[in-house]
């Protein structure tokens, strides 16, 4: 009796042991199976945190986010595809805050200090980037951090 509760035991969490990713993970209906895939996971990905990188600085960052990247949530082949805009029209608050409306309608308000700028007319992609980060990436690399703002938000 002991021994098939003890296979039972052992089965079920291999089960949740071989969650891939964090959305499996979440997936799993026993709380303690649960914390022990994401326990699993976060040595995963702290492994990837510590492995040496080459390259310039901003090579070793966007490397070191896309293996991050790919422990949480897989391989990426779930990654819906690339959006490209185009800038209409730059609006400048008050305080100088530059807001990036594009063709479509979609309002993007600068959430970094830097002067560079996008032009009118430029054709930038969305990059996603760690924690919820969005960025507007224009044809040559220049990269400037964002948020969607929304038209009630923007009034």
């Amino acid at each position: 009796m002991c021994r098939k509760i003890a296979i039972a035991i052992l089965l079920a969490a291999s089960t949740g042991a071989n969650a891939e990713t964090l959305i499996e993970c979440s997936k799993i209906a026993d709380a303690a199976e649960r914390v022990a895939c994401y326990d699993n996971l976060a040595g995963r990905v702290e492994e990837k945190m510590v492995e040496p990188q080459v390259g310039t600085t901003e090579e070793r960052i966007e490397a070191r986010q896309l293996s991050v990247a790919e422990e949480v949530v897989g391989d990426g082949s779930q990654a819906p595809d690339i959006v490209t805009l185009k800038i209409s029209r730059l609006i400048r608050d008050r305080s100088r805050r530059v807001t990036y409306l594009s063709e479509d309608g979609r309002l993007f308000a600068r959430s970094t200090s830097e002067t560079k700028n996008f032009k009118v007319g430029d054709t930038v992609q969305i990059e996603k980037g760690m924690l919820s980060g969005i960025f507007l990436v224009r044809d040559d690399g220049m990269k400037i951090k964002v948020k969607e703002v929304y038209v009630e938000q923007y009034r």
